[in-house]
Protein backbone atom coordinates (compact mmCIF):
# COMPACT_ATOMS: atom_id res chain seq x y z
CA UNK A 1 0.00 0.00 0.00
CA UNK A 2 2.76 2.04 0.95
CA UNK A 3 4.91 1.54 -2.37
CA UNK A 4 1.07 2.63 -4.38
CA UNK A 5 0.87 5.56 -2.41
CA UNK A 6 4.45 6.91 -3.29
CA UNK A 7 4.27 5.82 -6.89
CA UNK A 8 0.79 8.15 -7.11
CA UNK A 9 3.09 10.94 -5.52
CA UNK A 10 5.56 10.24 -7.90
CA UNK A 11 3.71 10.39 -10.71
CA UNK A 12 1.63 13.57 -9.84
CA UNK A 13 5.04 15.56 -8.30
CA UNK A 14 7.01 14.44 -11.31
CA UNK A 15 4.71 14.45 -14.52
CA UNK A 16 1.46 16.41 -13.76
CA UNK A 17 2.32 19.01 -11.49
CA UNK A 18 4.75 20.03 -13.41
CA UNK A 19 2.83 20.51 -16.33
CA UNK A 20 0.07 22.44 -14.45
CA UNK A 21 -2.82 19.68 -14.68
CA UNK A 22 -5.30 19.10 -12.55
CA UNK A 23 -4.49 22.48 -10.59
CA UNK A 24 -5.52 25.34 -11.61
CA UNK A 25 -2.75 28.34 -10.83
CA UNK A 26 -4.46 29.66 -7.72
CA UNK A 27 -6.02 33.11 -6.21
CA UNK A 28 -3.13 32.94 -3.48
CA UNK A 29 -0.30 33.54 -4.75
CA UNK A 30 1.52 31.58 -2.10
CA UNK A 31 -0.29 28.09 -2.62
CA UNK A 32 -1.66 28.37 0.58
CA UNK A 33 1.80 29.05 2.26
CA UNK A 34 0.67 32.75 3.46
CA UNK A 35 -2.26 31.07 5.78
CA UNK A 36 0.08 28.90 7.47
CA UNK A 37 0.11 29.85 10.91
CA UNK A 38 3.42 31.52 12.58
CA UNK A 39 5.38 29.08 14.41
CA UNK A 40 5.49 28.93 18.05
CA UNK A 41 8.88 30.91 18.09
CA UNK A 42 7.13 33.85 15.16
CA UNK A 43 4.73 33.87 17.90
CA UNK A 44 6.95 35.09 20.55
CA UNK A 45 8.14 37.71 18.68
CA UNK A 46 4.36 39.53 17.85
CA UNK A 47 3.96 39.35 21.90
CA UNK A 48 5.08 42.37 24.13
CA UNK A 49 7.82 42.88 24.46
CA UNK A 50 8.50 42.76 20.79
CA UNK A 51 7.25 44.57 18.16
CA UNK A 52 6.77 43.06 14.75
CA UNK A 53 5.82 44.43 11.56
CA UNK A 54 4.92 42.70 8.56
CA UNK A 55 5.53 44.03 4.54
CA UNK A 56 4.30 42.90 1.54
CA UNK A 57 6.67 44.42 -1.69
CA UNK A 58 5.36 44.10 -4.91
CA UNK A 59 8.35 42.20 -6.94
CA UNK A 60 6.78 41.25 -10.86
CA UNK A 61 8.78 38.49 -12.15
CA UNK A 62 8.41 36.98 -15.83
CA UNK A 63 6.33 33.71 -14.11
CA UNK A 64 3.97 36.10 -11.57
CA UNK A 65 3.55 39.68 -12.75
CA UNK A 66 1.37 40.20 -9.47
CA UNK A 67 3.99 38.10 -7.70
CA UNK A 68 5.53 40.17 -4.19
CA UNK A 69 8.14 39.68 -1.68
CA UNK A 70 6.93 39.10 2.29
CA UNK A 71 9.35 40.15 5.18
CA UNK A 72 8.91 40.68 8.91
CA UNK A 73 10.72 43.06 11.33
CA UNK A 74 11.58 42.57 15.09
CA UNK A 75 12.62 44.71 17.65
CA UNK A 76 12.87 45.16 21.11
CA UNK A 77 11.99 48.36 22.81
CA UNK A 78 13.41 47.25 26.56
CA UNK A 79 16.95 46.61 25.45
CA UNK A 80 19.15 47.98 27.72
CA UNK A 81 20.72 49.53 24.57
CA UNK A 82 19.38 50.20 21.01
CA UNK A 83 21.30 49.99 18.28
CA UNK A 84 21.45 52.10 14.93
CA UNK A 85 21.78 48.96 12.94
CA UNK A 86 19.07 46.66 11.14
CA UNK A 87 19.97 42.71 10.03
CA UNK A 88 18.74 41.96 7.21
CA UNK A 89 18.68 37.78 7.62
CA UNK A 90 18.16 35.99 3.97
CA UNK A 91 17.76 32.24 4.41
CA UNK A 92 18.92 29.18 2.76
CA UNK A 93 16.88 26.72 0.02
CA UNK A 94 13.43 25.30 1.50
CA UNK A 95 14.08 27.78 4.41
CA UNK A 96 12.08 30.87 4.84
CA UNK A 97 12.94 33.71 7.09
CA UNK A 98 10.59 33.53 10.06
CA UNK A 99 12.59 30.22 11.13
CA UNK A 100 15.21 32.24 12.08
CA UNK A 101 12.77 33.76 15.04
CA UNK A 102 14.68 30.78 16.79
CA UNK A 103 18.04 32.33 17.14
CA UNK A 104 16.70 35.91 17.14
CA UNK A 105 16.04 37.23 21.15
CA UNK A 106 19.96 37.06 21.80
CA UNK A 107 20.40 39.58 18.92
CA UNK A 108 17.24 41.69 19.96
CA UNK A 109 18.54 41.58 23.53
CA UNK A 110 21.82 43.58 22.19
CA UNK A 111 19.35 46.22 20.49
CA UNK A 112 19.74 45.53 16.96
CA UNK A 113 16.27 45.12 15.04
CA UNK A 114 16.25 42.17 12.87
CA UNK A 115 14.35 42.10 9.08
CA UNK A 116 13.50 38.70 8.31
CA UNK A 117 12.53 38.19 4.56
CA UNK A 118 11.15 35.34 2.66
CA UNK A 119 12.52 34.89 -0.78
CA UNK A 120 10.93 34.21 -4.35
CA UNK A 121 8.80 30.89 -3.99
CA UNK A 122 9.58 30.50 -0.21
CA UNK A 123 7.47 31.34 2.47
CA UNK A 124 5.25 33.60 2.36
CA UNK A 125 6.19 35.54 -0.74
CA UNK A 126 4.45 34.28 -3.73
CA UNK A 127 5.35 31.39 -6.04
CA UNK A 128 4.90 27.85 -6.51
CA UNK A 129 6.88 26.31 -3.75
CA UNK A 130 11.18 26.16 -3.74
CA UNK A 131 10.87 27.34 -8.09
CA UNK A 132 12.63 30.09 -9.23
CA UNK A 133 13.58 30.04 -13.05
CA UNK A 134 16.00 32.76 -12.23
CA UNK A 135 18.58 32.97 -9.75
CA UNK A 136 18.87 36.92 -10.48
CA UNK A 137 15.10 37.05 -8.87
CA UNK A 138 16.96 35.84 -5.60
CA UNK A 139 19.24 38.84 -5.29
CA UNK A 140 16.69 41.65 -6.30
CA UNK A 141 14.60 40.56 -3.65
CA UNK A 142 16.78 41.28 -1.39
CA UNK A 143 17.63 44.56 -2.90
CA UNK A 144 14.16 45.18 -3.08
CA UNK A 145 13.70 44.69 0.87
CA UNK A 146 16.85 46.99 1.54
CA UNK A 147 16.05 49.71 -0.90
CA UNK A 148 12.65 49.88 1.18
CA UNK A 149 13.56 49.56 4.69
CA UNK A 150 16.26 52.26 3.68
CA UNK A 151 13.42 54.50 2.21
CA UNK A 152 10.66 53.83 5.48
CA UNK A 153 13.76 54.73 7.77
CA UNK A 154 14.12 57.99 5.78
CA UNK A 155 10.69 58.46 5.44
CA UNK A 156 10.87 58.45 9.34
CA UNK A 157 14.04 60.77 9.44
CA UNK A 158 16.16 57.86 10.95
CA UNK A 159 19.52 57.05 9.61
CA UNK A 160 20.44 53.04 10.07
CA UNK A 161 23.38 51.30 9.21
CA UNK A 162 22.65 47.99 7.45
CA UNK A 163 24.27 43.97 7.82
CA UNK A 164 23.23 41.45 5.10
CA UNK A 165 23.27 37.89 6.79
CA UNK A 166 23.09 35.32 4.79
CA UNK A 167 22.68 31.22 5.06
CA UNK A 168 23.84 28.58 2.67
CA UNK A 169 21.74 29.36 -0.61
CA UNK A 170 21.14 32.57 1.25
CA UNK A 171 25.06 33.22 1.72
CA UNK A 172 25.37 32.77 -1.93
CA UNK A 173 22.60 35.62 -2.95
CA UNK A 174 24.10 37.65 0.07
CA UNK A 175 27.52 37.88 -1.13
CA UNK A 176 26.13 38.26 -4.83
CA UNK A 177 24.77 41.54 -3.33
CA UNK A 178 27.89 42.37 -1.96
CA UNK A 179 29.36 42.52 -5.77
CA UNK A 180 26.32 43.63 -7.67
CA UNK A 181 24.89 46.37 -4.84
CA UNK A 182 27.89 47.08 -2.64
CA UNK A 183 27.14 50.61 -1.70
CA UNK A 184 23.48 50.08 -0.50
CA UNK A 185 24.74 48.36 2.90
CA UNK A 186 27.62 48.34 5.11
CA UNK A 187 28.64 44.83 5.73
CA UNK A 188 28.05 41.57 5.78
CA UNK A 189 28.25 38.30 7.61
CA UNK A 190 28.03 34.75 6.06
CA UNK A 191 27.09 30.82 7.31
CA UNK A 192 28.06 27.95 5.30
CA UNK A 193 27.69 30.13 2.30
CA UNK A 194 26.68 28.18 -1.19
CA UNK A 195 29.90 29.40 -3.14
CA UNK A 196 30.78 25.13 -4.01
CA UNK A 197 28.23 22.24 -3.40
CA UNK A 198 29.85 19.27 -1.56
CA UNK A 199 30.49 16.26 -4.02
CA UNK A 200 27.83 13.93 -2.04
CA UNK A 201 25.05 16.80 -1.88
CA UNK A 202 25.55 17.51 -5.59
CA UNK A 203 22.98 15.56 -8.95
CA UNK A 204 25.26 13.35 -10.82
CA UNK A 205 27.06 14.35 -14.22
CA UNK A 206 24.02 12.16 -15.42
CA UNK A 207 20.96 13.55 -14.02
CA UNK A 208 22.60 17.29 -14.78
CA UNK A 209 22.18 16.35 -18.25
CA UNK A 210 18.57 15.44 -17.74
CA UNK A 211 17.71 18.51 -16.10
CA UNK A 212 19.13 20.27 -18.96
CA UNK A 213 16.83 18.41 -21.52
CA UNK A 214 13.79 19.08 -19.01
CA UNK A 215 14.32 22.56 -18.48
CA UNK A 216 13.44 23.15 -22.13
CA UNK A 217 10.33 21.70 -21.74
CA UNK A 218 7.09 22.80 -18.82
CA UNK A 219 8.92 19.88 -16.98
CA UNK A 220 11.33 22.66 -15.39
CA UNK A 221 9.49 22.19 -12.52
CA UNK A 222 9.95 18.68 -11.55
CA UNK A 223 11.35 17.57 -8.59
CA UNK A 224 14.44 15.56 -9.11
CA UNK A 225 17.29 15.32 -7.03
CA UNK A 226 17.84 15.06 -3.11
CA UNK A 227 20.32 17.40 -2.98
CA UNK A 228 21.63 18.05 0.64
CA UNK A 229 18.42 17.00 2.25
CA UNK A 230 18.96 14.61 5.20
CA UNK A 231 22.89 15.98 5.01
CA UNK A 232 22.55 18.87 6.74
CA UNK A 233 23.22 17.96 10.53
CA UNK A 234 24.28 14.35 12.58
CA UNK A 235 21.04 15.52 14.59
CA UNK A 236 18.33 13.29 13.81
CA UNK A 237 15.70 15.81 15.22
CA UNK A 238 17.18 18.65 13.01
CA UNK A 239 15.58 16.71 10.14
CA UNK A 240 12.70 16.09 11.75
CA UNK A 241 12.17 20.01 13.42
CA UNK A 242 12.56 20.81 9.37
CA UNK A 243 10.36 18.38 8.19
CA UNK A 244 7.71 19.10 11.01
CA UNK A 245 6.98 22.63 10.35
CA UNK A 246 4.67 23.46 7.27
CA UNK A 247 6.16 26.50 6.06
CA UNK A 248 9.82 24.58 4.65
CA UNK A 249 9.72 23.11 1.61
CA UNK A 250 10.02 19.10 2.01
CA UNK A 251 10.10 17.56 -1.74
CA UNK A 252 13.41 17.21 -3.86
CA UNK A 253 15.02 20.32 -5.80
CA UNK A 254 13.45 21.16 -8.93
CA UNK A 255 14.72 21.07 -12.50
CA UNK A 256 14.97 25.08 -12.68
CA UNK A 257 15.89 25.85 -9.49
CA UNK A 258 19.30 23.19 -9.30
CA UNK A 259 20.25 24.59 -12.92
CA UNK A 260 19.82 28.28 -11.97
CA UNK A 261 21.66 27.46 -8.76
CA UNK A 262 24.42 26.26 -11.03
CA UNK A 263 24.46 29.21 -13.01
CA UNK A 264 24.55 31.73 -9.75
CA UNK A 265 27.26 29.66 -7.91
CA UNK A 266 29.64 29.73 -11.35
CA UNK A 267 29.17 33.46 -11.99
CA UNK A 268 29.64 34.23 -7.53
CA UNK A 269 32.94 31.98 -7.91
CA UNK A 270 34.16 34.04 -10.87
CA UNK A 271 33.55 37.00 -9.70
CA UNK A 272 34.61 36.80 -5.60
CA UNK A 273 37.69 39.27 -6.05
CA UNK A 274 34.91 42.59 -6.72
CA UNK A 275 34.07 41.55 -3.27
CA UNK A 276 35.13 44.77 -0.98
CA UNK A 277 32.78 45.10 1.77
CA UNK A 278 33.69 44.11 5.17
CA UNK A 279 32.58 40.41 6.16
CA UNK A 280 32.65 37.74 8.36
CA UNK A 281 32.50 33.86 7.10
CA UNK A 282 31.21 30.58 9.48
CA UNK A 283 31.87 27.76 8.01
CA UNK A 284 31.63 24.44 9.74
CA UNK A 285 34.24 21.66 9.17
CA UNK A 286 32.31 18.78 8.41
CA UNK A 287 29.63 20.36 6.06
CA UNK A 288 27.99 17.79 3.64
CA UNK A 289 26.62 20.29 1.91
CA UNK A 290 28.55 23.24 1.04
CA UNK A 291 32.14 23.24 0.60
CA UNK A 292 34.59 24.80 3.08
CA UNK A 293 36.69 25.59 -0.10
CA UNK A 294 34.24 27.98 -0.77
CA UNK A 295 34.60 29.98 2.38
CA UNK A 296 38.13 30.18 2.30
CA UNK A 297 38.36 31.08 -1.09
CA UNK A 298 35.80 34.04 -0.74
CA UNK A 299 38.01 35.02 2.19
CA UNK A 300 41.54 34.95 0.65
CA UNK A 301 39.87 36.76 -2.99
CA UNK A 302 38.34 39.22 -1.90
CA UNK A 303 39.33 43.00 -2.29
CA UNK A 304 38.13 43.76 1.26
CA UNK A 305 40.96 44.99 3.94
CA UNK A 306 42.75 42.49 6.07
CA UNK A 307 41.37 44.50 8.97
CA UNK A 308 37.56 44.42 8.05
CA UNK A 309 37.08 40.37 7.04
CA UNK A 310 37.05 37.46 9.47
CA UNK A 311 36.72 33.97 8.94
CA UNK A 312 36.14 31.59 11.47
CA UNK A 313 35.93 27.91 10.97
CA UNK A 314 34.81 25.35 13.16
CA UNK A 315 35.72 21.82 13.83
CA UNK A 316 32.96 18.77 14.36
CA UNK A 317 30.22 21.24 13.22
CA UNK A 318 27.91 20.51 10.32
CA UNK A 319 25.69 22.38 7.04
CA UNK A 320 22.78 23.75 10.09
CA UNK A 321 25.24 25.76 12.15
CA UNK A 322 22.82 27.60 14.18
CA UNK A 323 21.19 23.84 15.16
CA UNK A 324 24.64 22.17 15.54
CA UNK A 325 24.63 20.03 18.68
CA UNK A 326 28.49 20.26 18.90
CA UNK A 327 29.05 24.04 17.95
CA UNK A 328 25.71 25.90 17.01
CA UNK A 329 25.90 27.91 20.45
CA UNK A 330 29.16 29.42 19.59
CA UNK A 331 28.50 30.25 16.10
CA UNK A 332 25.53 32.17 17.28
CA UNK A 333 27.53 34.62 20.23
CA UNK A 334 30.72 35.17 17.57
CA UNK A 335 27.94 35.83 15.02
CA UNK A 336 26.62 38.66 17.46
CA UNK A 337 29.97 39.67 18.67
CA UNK A 338 30.73 40.57 15.45
CA UNK A 339 28.15 42.45 14.65
CA UNK A 340 28.42 44.02 17.95
CA UNK A 341 32.09 45.04 16.68
CA UNK A 342 31.10 45.55 13.52
CA UNK A 343 27.93 48.61 14.70
CA UNK A 344 30.31 50.03 17.32
CA UNK A 345 32.99 50.50 14.19
CA UNK A 346 30.11 51.99 12.42
CA UNK A 347 28.81 54.41 14.65
CA UNK A 348 32.40 55.86 15.34
CA UNK A 349 33.20 56.22 11.52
Amino acid sequence: MENQKNGIDTLYKGFLEPLNFMKPQPKDLTYGRASIPYSPEEKVLREEPYICTEHNLPFPTSDEPEGFVYYQAWSLPTASKQRNTDIIYVHGLNEYGGRFSEFAIPILEQGFRIIALDLPSFGRSSGLHAFFKNWLDLIEAVHCVVNHVKQTNENENKKRNLILYGCSMGGMVVASCAIKYPDTFDAFGLSAPLVYVEEESRPSKFLETVADVLNKTPLGRMPIAEANRGKNSSDPTVEEKFLADPLTYHGDLRVSTGLTLRDGIEWLQSNLGNITKPFLVQHGMNDRATQVKGSRELFDKSQTPEDKKVILLYEDCEHEMFRDPVAGKKVLSDAINWMVTTDERLCSS
